[in-house]
């Protein structure tokens, strides 16, 4: 099968016509709410036999800890802001809650391996979930929770949309792919090799934001991955 004819396989959806021992790159919006959907119906698409997950072990813990506790949190000071008449917009309020719930990868790779007996691994680095969540006092305070809802560009649910379109169908990079995403692709991708080189099974996914999907040191080259972004109903190869 050529690549021309792989390609047209999957805009058609014939997936299970594909070769073996192949790996697949699942690039999602992150906090995105038609993410769930999207990204079940692509799993079942393919059909893995196992799946690893761009989370990190201290991520996970972190919100399975604390999550309800910064949601109360962020509820309460939402009701105050309402009670003064002052603006909350949807957009904002959805993205404050979504960073400290269980990303819905989690709930939806989690989900999809119990329901078919698969493993699913998370392979992000500690590290930079530490260094990330470490201010969480600081960024989840009434003050900065005040100034969060004056910026424009936060309440623009479609930014991100906007951004991911305009790298995969113009090639255009708003974002930089920098010297931290680079660490844990590296990371990510050294992970994903031993898990394939130590395994019997032939279709693994790897479920990552969209960024990722750019590699532009190559660091997934030595895994072919068949690279797929399928939000807003664009399926980008």
């Amino acid at each position: 099968m050529t690549t021309s004819e792989m390609k047209m396989d999957w805009e058609y959806g014939n997936v299970t016509t594909m070769p073996g021992n192949m790996f697949f790159m699942l690039g999602v919006i992150h906090r995105d709410k038609y993410g769930p959907v999207l990204l079940k119906y692509w799993l079942d698409r393919i059909q893995p036999d196992s799946i690893t997950l761009e989370l990190s072990h201290y991520g996970m813990r972190f919100r399975r800890n604390f999550s309800k506790e910064y949601t109360r949190r962020i509820d309460k000071i939402i009701v105050n802001r309402k009670e003064k008449g002052e603006p909350c917009n949807e957009e904002v309020m959805a993205s404050l809650l979504s960073y400290v719930r269980m990303p819905y990868e989690y709930d939806v790779v989690s989900d999809y391996g119990t329901e078919h007996s698969i493993p699913f691994y998370l392979i992000d680095m500690d590290f930079f979930s530490y260094v990330k969540l470490r201010n969480i006092e600081d960024l989840l305070s009434e003050e900065n929770i005040d100034r969060m809802f004056s910026f424009p560009e936060l309440q623009n649910g479609n930014l991100e949309m906007t951004t991911a379109r305009l790298y995969f169908e113009k090639g255009i990079a708003l974002t930089r792919y920098g010297k931290e995403m680079y660490i844990r692709d590296r990371y990510m991708s050294t992970k994903i090799q031993d898990l394939m080189k130590h395994s019997n099974k032939k279709r693994l996914v790897h479920v990552c934001g969209w960024q990722h999907l750019q590699d532009p040191s190559g660091l997934y080259n030595a895994l072919n991955p068949i690279k797929v972004f399928f939000h807003d109903k664009t399926v980008c190869i």
